[in-house]
């Protein structure tokens, strides 16, 4: 009997150990996936990270420049700085143009004093890196930089707002084609110069368009004036209303005025549906008592 339970207490012991042998490999196993999976999803979102990579974007510490503190703002695209030296330069900002503000001839242009401003605001007094192109200066021996703060290109903030227009001089063209994506998207968006037909243009700002823009308005707002309490129209539901419509009298926000029907439905406005007003239903109602009293009488 004792040789029977010594044998049934070895198969249990043996029994044992290949369960806790199973257990081991099957854990081995889980760690050994588990890792291979988070190696996996690492490479795969580096992979994406990397898709999404364009050089303008690239980090602060990855561009090769020097360093520089911001003493002043003389415009919008314009700084003095201090370098790490000690020595200190003029730094115009590359593949960029904003309006000028203190040009001897052109004087104050729309939008510039605005660009300055936020230029002014955004980098007077902080650390900035300079990053040069294939030409370090100007013909006014001014250095030419892309100007890097906070792992952001300043000059694209500038494009993107609408404070400034892409200027290509070669050979510094490093980031013209990003440049001009970004230009676009303000343009359509009409930010900023892009607000003012034909202003920013490829050579500069045609500032005859803003007082040809300004001699528009002002004849819009007179012929809107001369045209009041004619036609009525909505901006917000471009559907105009006549003297005789129901809503006429109502009160509108956002009202313009059509000396003719035919001015508002080429300025791309409708009708109302409800044009008569509810004189018509106190025409039926007259009529219809009238024949009453007929009849009564």
């Amino acid at each position: 009997m004792k040789e029977i339970k010594a044998i049934i207490c070895t198969m249990l012991a043996m029994f044992m150990l290949l369960l806790t042998g199973c257990s081991d490999e099957q854990a081995s196993h889980s760690t050994t996936s588990s890792t291979d999976t988070k190696q996996a999803v690492q490479v795969e979102g580096s992979s994406d990270q990397e898709n999404d990579h364009s050089p303008s974007k690239a980090n602060r510490e990855d561009v090769v420049g020097e360093a520089a503190t911001v003493e002043r703002v003389v415009d919008g695209d314009t700084l003095k700085v201090k370098m790490l030296n000690g020595k200190r330069d003029r730094v115009r900002l590359l593949l960029v143009d904003t309006p000028e503000t203190k040009h001897p001839k052109l004087g104050v242009q729309p939008f510039g004093p605005e660009a300055s401003a936020y230029t002014k605001k955004r980098l007077e007094g902080q650390e900035i890196t300079l990053e040069f192109d294939v030409q370090e200066r100007d013909q006014y021996g001014r250095l030419l930089a892309y100007v890097w703060i906070d792992n952001e290109l300043y000059n694209e903030e500038l494009l993107a707002k609408g404070l400034a227009r892409v200027a290509v001089f070669p050979p510094n063209t490093k980031y013209v084609d990003e440049f001009k994506k970004i230009q676009e998207q303000a343009r359509k968006s009409e930010k900023g110069i892009w607000s003012i037909e034909n202003y920013a243009q490829e050579k500069g700002y045609n500032t005859d368009a803003v007082k040809n823009q300004s001699s528009s308005n002002q004849k819009d707002i007179q012929s809107a004036k001369s045209c009041e309490g004619k036609i009525k129209g909505n901006q917000n539901s471009k559907i105009y209303h006549v003297p005789t419509g129901a809503h006429y009298n109502q009160t509108m926000n956002n009202v313009i005025w059509f000396c003719t029907e035919k001015d508002a439905q080429e300025a791309g406005y409708k009708k109302a549906k409800n044009y008569q007003r509810n004189s018509v239903t106190a025409e039926f109602l007259f009529f219809e008592f009238s024949k009453y009293l007929y009849r009564s009488g």
